[in-house]
C-alpha cells in the first residue's frame, strides 16, 4: 500500500452517509487504485485492501504464466 484515502459521499445523511476508500497499491513496477464503500469506514477500507491485494496476485500469477510460455 502505498496511498490512502478516505472521502465522505453525501456528508448531509449523517450516520448514513456511504464512506469511499481509495487504496492506492503498488509492486515496485506497476501501480493500481482500488476502491471500497459502505456506510462503515473499516468495511469500505478493508473491501480496497482485499481488491488491492487480489489485483496484485492477478498481476503477479499473469506475469509468472508470461515467463512459462
Amino acid at each position: 500500500m502505498t496511498d490512502y484515502k478516505v472521502r465522505i459521499i453525501n456528508g448531509n445523511t449523517g450516520t448514513a452517509a456511504k464512506t469511499r476508500a481509495l487504496v492506492e497499491s503498488g509492486n515496485g513496477q506497476q501501480r493500481w487504485t482500488t476502491v471500497g464503500v459502505s456506510t462503515n469506514i473499516l468495511e469500505a477500507s478493508y473491501q480496497a485492501v482485499v481488491q488491492g491485494l487480489e489485483y496484485g496476485l492477478l498481476l503477479h500469477f499473469q506475469a509468472e504464466k508470461a515467463l512459462k510460455i
